[in-house]
């Protein structure tokens, strides 16, 4: 047990609440599952970007479509990727804890980095802090009894967090191209892609998982062995595990650990429109270019507004899948059906007798895809005052500290804090705004600028929600309920 949670551990047991997690686990304790996995994908470009890469890259998009009109359907500006292969993707668990205990809302869970399905060697290093089940993105946006995949169940559940190690999926068949999906240590430019298991029963399997991943995707249009575009998801700023636009990929039913699963992204109740995605640099993960200018696209040809420095969006993800344990069944003969999954286990998805390949090709061509915005010559949204990039509440001794950034700031004048707590029904209750005067501004900034706050009128101990509400300089305002986080503290 590493220092920090030893010391966690040793006061609780002090206050009378001996901790013994090795008494109720069901799930193994850390370690790393390294399994061969399928997967495919739907890009659709904005019409501006799609009609440059028809005249400028010759890419076959808009085909028969005026671009003075810009009167091409997404149908005519969307790539699908060929079945993509890893033969080695590595993904670490953490030791079990329970939702909602010191582990999951506190100190968090430390992600092995190397080992095996039954044991870890070593844990990602404390730089790259331990996992907190606030730090995961739909938190955002509830996930409660929402009707789709992943639902957080009830506090006391056992559950691990995840962290995808290492994967690079490249063309299943060897047709010559370089497209290629990057995520983890093959993608270092990127922020971390994590994820939690969570029992459906209260421990153990049978589970349901989720990951928010951050990735590279390398696009070879022409099949010539080049990469002529590479695309990322925002993720914050550099390396943060919060903010941004992560691909939610889910899962209903894991049985084991390794899984044979198939996750998948097709939206969720209040999603909008599907994850953006925005240029990247070529062979990015593989020049060692440096944390800063991971998101910047020297080459200006591909900015239509703005400076070089600006990120620009130039499509969506419409759909994602992912094939955990799934293989080639024509070149892996029977070490497909075993390697990394237990003898005859068969996803939910799969029909009896299926492979995997025919599998996971019928899953992922029954699947929707998430809506995009269609037209672009209509007139823009009036602009929000602020525009929220991410916002994190931390427990710090007896008090919670609140960290807000801007993606924008329009005639800002400055921000409130408001704070509740939610009742045994899940209602907010005790709202009241915490703040009597402004959080001041500190100026307009296209990159934004980092806020804080530090509520210490609380009682322990106690679980509480907080938002910010942005004031502008003529009264008007809005509480940005998008960005609800909470914390808890004991």
């Amino acid at each position: 047990m590493r220092l920090k949670k030893f010391a966690a551990a040793v006061s609780l047991a002090c206050a009378g609440l001996a901790v013994s997690p090795a008494t109720w686990a069901a799930f193994p304790g850390a370690g790393v599952d390294n399994v061969q996995s399928l997967a495919q994908f739907k890009v659709t470009f904005t019409q501006t970007f799609a009609f440059y890469l028809r005249d400028k890259k010759n890419a076959p998009f808009c085909v028969g479509f005026d671009k003075a009109n810009y009167d091409c359907p997404a149908s005519a500006r969307t790539y699908t990727s060929p079945m993509m292969y890893e033969p080695n993707t590595k993904v670490g668990r953490s030791d079990p804890h329970q939702d909602g205990d010191g582990t999951d809302e506190m100190w968090g869970a430390d992600i092995c980095k190397t080992g095996n399905t039954s044991s870890c060697t070593d844990f990602f290093s404390w730089t790259q802090e331990p996992i907190l089940d606030a730090h995961f993105q739909w938190k955002e946006n509830g996930y409660q009894a929402d009707g789709f995949p992943f639902d957080e169940g009830p506090t006391g559940r056992e559950e691990v967090h995840t962290q995808v190690v290492s994967f690079k999926l490249n063309p299943l068949r060897r047709d010559g191209s370089a497209t290629a999906v990057r995520a983890g240590a093959q993608a270092p430019c990127q922020a971390r892609s994590l994820g939690e298991v969570e029992s459906l029963n209260g421990s153990g399997f049978p589970a349901e998982s989720f990951f928010q991943m951050y990735v590279d995707v390398d696009v070879d249009f022409n099949k010539d062995g080049n990469v002529d575009l590479v695309l990322f998801n925002m993720a914050g700023d550099g390396q943060t595990i919060i903010g941004g636009d992560p691909l939610i990929i889910e899962s209903t039913n894991l049985k084991s650990f390794p899984p044979k699963v198939i996750y998948s992204h097709t939206g969720r109740t209040g999603d909008k429109v599907a994850p953006k995605l925005y240029i990247g640099v070529a062979n990015r993960a593989r020049t060692g270019t440096v944390k800063q200018d991971c998101q910047r696209d020297p080459n200006p040809e591909f900015y239509f507004q703005g400076g070089e420095e600006e990120r620009k969006h130039i499509g969506w993800i419409r759909i994602a899948t992912h094939g955990i344990g799934f293989g080639d069944d024509n070149i892996e003969g029977d070490q497909s059906r075993r390697r990394g999954t237990k003898e005859g286990e068969r996803p939910d998805q799969c029909q009896e007798g299926e492979s995997d390949i025919a599998c996971f090709s019928r899953t992922f061509n029954s699947l929707p895809m998430m809506p995009v915005v269609e037209a672009e010559k209509d007139p823009p949204p009036d602009p929000e005052f602020v525009e929220l990039e991410s916002v994190m509440a931390m427990p710090v001794g007896k008090s919670i500290v609140l960290g807000w950034k801007t993606a924008s700031e329009v005639n800002n004048a400055g921000f409130h804090v408001w704070r509740a707590r939610k009742d045994e029904r899940g209602n907010f209750v005790d709202i009241v705004k915490l703040t009597k005067q402004l959080v001041p501004t500190q100026g307009v900034s296209h990159t934004g600028v980092t806020y804080s706050y530090v509520d210490d009128s609380i009682t322990v101990p106690a679980t509480y929600f907080y938002a910010v509400e942005d004031v502008e300089f003529n009264g008007k305002s809005k509480i940005h309920l998008e960005h609800v986080v909470f914390a808890t503290v004991q």
